[in-house]
């Protein structure tokens, strides 16, 4: 089921790797690097493909984010590779909503989705991924963030619900799929295909297919998993799902966020207008969509 919102504007929050690859003099300057590396020494334009792919943008917090953790309980969770910095919001008692930021952002990204949610009875917990804001760390990458997710899940014990926006959304549907206890999931702009997503940066960077497909291979042999089982339809199960995508996102198409609800039997999809990519975490009608959901989804 489809529905329609028109929703306002508010201003971007952050930046995302393909966001980052707007045309500019720096841009030009990149692409003709990798032009040149390629064809000079196809070893090392690998290596630094590679080194872009699994760098995330980092910025600073703002005045707001900082604000809100304020109001948090820290939550430190231990992972195999060090420790993983997370908040909670509201009681420990209350039922669990997890938040799970995009590529480049940080939990309180999601900020907006906090009293709401608490209004409604339950304690929110955020945190940020490998790479990202408090964690920190030299580098991150969709399996990094699944680790991440599957700690606080497994630290948790019981939670009723996930929101995670971009590639948090696609992390979000896998976890969804592999617990079965887990209530629901709200993804917001959800990547379908981490193939795709590597193609549309490739396309803004100019790489030639062997070097996308080179970097591809050699990450999937770094990490032990094949990039096929990021595809949307290989995460499906039985709980209820929503999923909110702007048509005018120019970072993951609308197509994307259609395969996910597509894909569950009990999905459905929100397709916004004029928020793009990020304007979403911030906008009060689909803050307020998702917060009734999972309310409706625990009744």
């Amino acid at each position: 089921m489809e529905l329609n919102l028109k929703a306002a504007f508010f201003w971007p929050t952050n930046s995302t790797i393909v966001r980052s690859m707007q045309f500019s003099a720096k841009n030009y300057l990149q692409r003709a690097a990798f032009r040149v590396l390629w064809h000079a020494s196809p070893h090392r334009a690998i290596e630094r493909a590679m080194r872009l792919m699994l760098t995330p943008p980092r910025h600073a917090f703002s005045d707001a984010e900082l604000l809100a953790l304020e109001e948090a309980s820290l939550l430190p969770i231990p992972l195999i590779s060090g420790r993983l910095i997370a908040w909670r919001w509201g009681r420990a008692a209350d039922p669990a909503v997890v938040l799970v930021h995009g590529w480049g952002g940080r939990g309180t990204q999601l900020r907006g989705f906090i009293a709401p949610l608490l209004a409604q009875g339950f304690s929110v917990v955020a945190f940020d991924a490998p790479g990202h804001g408090m964690t920190g760390g030299p580098e991150s990458s969709l399996p990094h963030i699944q680790q991440a997710l599957d700690a606080v899940l497994d630290h948790l014990g019981s939670v009723h619900a996930i929101i995670g926006h971009s590639v948090g959304g696609a992390v979000a549907a896998g976890a969804l799929a592999r617990r079965p206890a887990l209530g629901c999931a709200v993804l917001i702009a959800p990547p379908a295909s981490l193939a795709a997503s590597s193609r549309r940066i490739a396309e803004r960077l100019a790489w030639p297919e062997p070097l996308r497909a080179a970097m591809q291979r050699r990450i999937e042999y770094r990490f032990g998993v094949n990039w096929s089982e990021f595809e949307a339809e290989r995460a499906s199960g039985e709980q209820a799902l929503l999923v909110i995508h702007d048509r005018e996102d120019r970072e993951v198409p609308l197509s994307e966020g259609r395969r996910h609800a597509i894909n569950w039997p009990r999905a459905r999809l929100l397709a916004t207008r004029g928020l793009g990519h990020r304007r979403l975490l911030e906008d009060p009608a689909v803050i307020k969509a998702a917060a009734e959901f999972i309310a409706g989804a625990r009744s």
